[in-house]
């Protein structure tokens, strides 16, 4: 695909550059709201950040894009990130400053992952680490006056914890010498470990322990001065009782911690912290900056989440588990516990059909202690792999959609039901699935941004993955409306448009193959019906918005081609007549590329006649456009070849007179026949038909062949019959010593042979066509005999012309063996004319194609060629020409209807006793005169005595009969 665009390709929604193969960004500040973030940029709080983002824009490449959401990945990529090392890393993703953090066992990395640089400005420094075990660490707010995030490390073994205001200032220490973080230590038992750190800012950051206990660091004192105090969060009263009872709790809800999340703002420097458990326990935090923290709710939910689904699926409650929890948007009273939370969990469930599947969950859980119940429980069903990493929950603002992030998928699921015109309640789900060569490390979430009501940044995550590089991942706002309809066509029809868009990128980390398996053959035909005919007619919203019609045509075929090939390994499960009308969708449209190029390329405009846009002209009402119709009706180009080929014809003739304007209509309808049907339709159903859509040569179904409709056979014989005659008169001319009719004959001869190969063709098709459909089986025993008949008018006519090698390989590709013996008696004709060298290496090679005729095809070429011979009046020949096959010759005379030569042959062989018998048979007819009849029987005597002499057996009794009869005839001339 070229990749100049027009400036208004440029402008326009969702504008790409297809450049290595990739879609890549471009710059569009004319963007309305609904464009993604990255297109109007990051607009965080700092003006750097916006300066970065509009620059970062350019270069990012958009992986896919639908309605509903958007994939890009981001350009900053450090070095870390592109090694081919598979080590342990820690990590986190900070959108308040943009910044990114990978720990591994010996070195930290903090960078800006919305820089435009594409190997951006990384600070890494190495880390005191004894256990080779990545610690754990979180990126945190800015001290004032810095663009630079903090840095929280813990070392889970040791409880060693560093804290810096800016990350630049763990490099400083080891510059300087001095010590700029500050340094404090988180009390462990002896065995216990950190199971997980989180940032809950403004109050600082909480820590699980292995052994169920939480810990609230903060990190700036009363005055605000950096320095870390540690609390350890019993929330269970004081004396011996709550010990006991809080030591119960802990084995039930805190042990085994999965996820930390911080959740509303509840003040200043105040804010709820919600936790999991692996096995369900929840617990709720009302945390302060000053170091107070109260308990607002623990429960063991797992009992509750498990009767929710275990009457529809009874084998969740062995394999069932947590992994993470979002606290919805709702109540910013500090006190209530009326809330509502998400819960992700799954569980794997075996299906005879698919084997056994991870099976993911999203409840929804009130958390009202008056009416505490499971709300919804929804499980997904667009993904069921096994995810390697555990997978995380993340609800960005304004919490509408929620993010399951895996190993090697993202799944976006809306937070409530839709409903719908048509009375159902839908949440609407997708997935972004990698390929296999990706493996995602960590993520973070993008709240969305509004400046003046206008969204500035969509909600989203952002995905640091390995084999990907950063990939965000933004979710577009609905226009919710009760007059939307949903169905399975919509969302397949979706994924198919990214497959065809995006799916052949090079680059691309994303994995479009075989998503629309699950549903419905109905849903997934009607879906490929609508992506394919918005792509034939440029009216997909991913359609490019060119002036030029070449680069629409090209990106047609281009996105045609690719919607075949990704159906491919599906195209079994579909009818026939879908692919069918897939492919020819495909075959047209290159049809009319290939057309545009001829006629309105600048090298051959000036060249060509106008009868073109006339023809256009009267198939749409005298509009005259063009491009209108190479744009929005290409899928009539079959009509356009019958009128044009009907316009050239009356043109030709009328200007018999005139035999350069006479050839130029000819040539040019030829031309366009030929570039239509040859160079388009037959060369796309040469490698697509069998290889891609998987059909065979003669499967049609129920669509008729656009290319072997009877007014295209009559539009290409009429052709042939003029090309020929124009041939026929060159040719003479040519004899008579006119050269310069040499350069047209031989351009229109090469002409004829690729029109008889399209009558051929179009013939061929035409009768699988007519015989696949019972309604049709009596068109095609019509269409059969009048195929036979006319065939060998269009082949014999190539010999004539010096076309001999082509007429022979269009006889042996249609099996035309009638046209196939006359063209080898004829050519033998003309070399036993004359006695020379040339003709007898010519006569060798007839006879070695015979012979190669004979050994290919057997009997089913001897039988027409020996009828041939029998109907021409070439018996002699017959007997002695192919001495090698007188099995063939023995079969086909056995048949009793040849006894008057079969004896002849009976001969030649030596079975003098069936040559006796077939003549005694042919003298009892009575429609021969009493003469043959008497030879006859003479020979049949001579016969009889002959094998009875050889010894083949006793004949004497056929003599006899034979006199008898020999004296009966005698009788009947002496009484005549």
């Amino acid at each position: 695909m070229a990749t100049r665009r027009s400036s208004r390709l440029r402008t326009r929604q969702g504008s790409r550059q297809v450049s290595n193969g990739a879609l890549v960004r471009l710059l569009d500040e004319s963007a309305g709201p609904s464009l993604s973030g990255l297109e109007r940029g990051l607009l965080l709080n700092q003006q750097s950040d916006s300066q970065y983002s509009a620059r970062a824009k350019e270069s990012a490449i958009e992986f896919t894009k639908n309605s509903k959401y958007c994939v890009l990945r981001l350009p900053a990529l450090p070095n870390i990130l592109r090694s081919p090392q598979e080590q342990a890393f820690n990590g986190s993703v900070d959108s308040t400053s943009a910044s990114a953090l990978i720990l591994t066992s010996t070195f930290a990395y903090v960078w800006r992952y919305i820089s435009p640089d594409q190997l951006p400005a990384t600070i890494s420094f190495p880390i005191s680490n004894a256990t080779g075990i990545p610690p754990l660490g979180v990126l945190v707010s800015p001290a004032a006056g810095s663009t630079e995030a903090g840095l929280v490390i813990v070392h889970p073994h040791t409880g060693n914890l560093m804290y810096w205001e800016d990350v630049g200032g763990a490099i400083a220490e080891g510059l300087l010498h001095r010590k700029k973080g500050v340094e404090a230590n988180i009390g462990l038992y002896q065995g216990e470990v950190l199971d997980y750190l989180q940032n809950i800012e403004p109050v600082g950051v909480i820590a699980a322990t292995s052994s169920g206990r939480f810990v609230l660091v903060l990190l700036h004192d009363s005055a605000g001065r950096p320095g870390v105090t540690c609390t350890v969060m019993r929330g269970s009263g004081t004396g011996i009782w709550a010990n006991l009872t809080g030591a119960l709790k802990v084995s039930a809800t805190r042990r085994d911690i999965i996820a930390i999340k911080p959740g509303e703002l509840l003040g200043r420097g105040e804010r709820v912290a919600i936790t999991a458990n692996i096995r369900g326990g929840v617990t709720m935090w009302h945390c302060s900056r000053s170091g107070d923290y109260r308990l607002l709710f623990e429960m063991d939910l797992r009992d509750l989440l498990i009767r929710a689904i275990i009457e529809v699926y009874p084998q969740c409650e062995k394999t069932f588990q947590v992994h993470d929890i979002e606290l919805l948007p709702g109540d910013k009273n500090a006190d209530s516990t009326n809330k509502a939370i998400l819960i992700l969990a799954s569980f794997t469930y075996d299906e005879s059909d698919h084997g056994e599947q991870t099976f993911y969950v999203l409840f929804t859980v009130n958390l009202d202690p008056a009416d505490m119940r499971v709300e919804t429980a929804h499980r997904i069903t667009c993904y069921f792999k096994k995810s390697g990493l555990n997978p995380k929950l993340y609800l960005p603002l304004p919490g509408v959609t929620a993010f399951i992030v895996l190993s090697n998928a993202v799944i976006m699921v809306d937070t409530v039901r839709q409903k719908f015109r048509d009375g159902l309640a839908y949440r609407w789900e997708d997935v972004v699935e990698f390929k296999d060569s990706v493996s995602v490390l960590t993520a973070g979430i993008e709240h969305m941004k509004q400046v003046s009501n206008q969204v500035s940044r969509h909600a989203g995550v952002v995905v640091i993955a390995r084999g990907a590089g950063i990939v965000r991942i933004e979710r577009f706002e609905d226009e919710r409306s009760v007059s939307t309809t949903h169905s399975n066509a919509d969302v397949i029809k979706s994924r198919l448009e990214q497959a065809v868009y995006y799916g052949y990128i090079d680059e691309t980390p994303l994995n479009f193959e075989q998503r629309e398996v699950g549903y419905s053959v109905n849903d997934i035909e009607s879906a490929i019906s609508i992506v394919s005919d918005e792509t034939i007619n440029a009216t997909s919203p991913y359609s490019i918005q060119s002036d030029d019609i070449v680069e629409s045509l090209i990106w047609r075929c281009q996105s045609l081609g690719h919607l075949a090939e990704h159906l491919s390994p599906i195209f079994p499960l579909l009818s026939v007549d879908c692919r069918v009308q897939t492919l020819q969708k495909l075959e047209q449209c290159q049809a009319a590329q290939n057309v545009w190029k001829l006629w309105f390329s600048p090298a051959n405009v000036e060249s060509r006649s106008k009868m073109i846009v006339e023809v256009i002209s009267e198939m749409t009402n005298g509009t005259d456009h063009v491009e209108q119709f190479f744009t929005k009706e290409i899928d009539r180009i079959g009509e356009f070849v019958i009128n044009f080929s009907k316009k050239s014809i009356i043109r030709a003739q009328t200007a018999r007179g005139h035999r350069q304007i006479m050839i130029m209509h000819v040539k040019e309808a030829n031309e366009m026949l030929i570039s239509i049907l040859s160079s388009s339709a037959y060369f796309i159903r040469t490698h697509y038909k069998q290889q891609v859509f998987q059909l065979a040569v003669d499967q049609w179904g129920h669509t008729d062949p656009w290319t072997a409709t009877m007014g295209i056979i009559d539009s290409l014989e009429k052709q042939y019959q003029l090309t020929k005659g124009l041939c026929s008169e060159l040719w003479e001319l040519s004899d008579k010593g006119e050269t310069e009719v040499d350069y047209d004959l031989r351009a229109l001869c090469d002409q004829l042979d690729e029109l008889a190969e399209s009558i051929c063709r179009a013939y061929d098709e035409r009768i699988g066509y007519c015989a696949s459909n019972e309604n049709l089986h009596v068109d095609a025993e019509s269409v059969k005999v009048m195929y036979a008949e006319q065939r060998g008018y269009w082949l014999k006519p190539l010999l004539a012309f010096g076309h001999g090698e082509k007429a022979f390989q269009l006889g042996e590709k249609y099996r035309d063996f009638r046209t196939l013996a006359e063209m080898c008696r004829e050519e033998k004709a003309q070399y036993d004319r004359y006695d020379d060298d040339s003709s007898r290496q010519s006569q060798e090679v007839l006879a070695q194609r015979v012979k190669n005729y004979f050994d290919t095809y057997g009997y089913e070429f001897a039988s027409v060629l020996y009828q041939f011979y029998i109907d021409n009046g070439y018996t002699t020949e017959l007997f002695v020409s192919f001495p090698s096959y007188h099995t063939y010759l023995k079969q086909f005379l056995s048949s009793g209807k040849y006894d008057r030569m079969a004896w002849i042959h009976d001969i030649q062989t030596g079975d003098f006793a069936a040559a006796g018998t077939k003549l005694q048979a042919v003298a009892s007819k009575m429609e021969d005169t009493v003469d043959n009849k008497l030879l006859q029987l003479s020979i049949a005597k001579l016969c009889f005595v002959s094998a009875g002499a050889a010894g083949a057996g006793n004949y004497a009794r056929s003599v006899v009969d034979v006199n008898e009869e020999l004296m009966n005839l005698d009788r009947e001339m002496d009484t005549e």
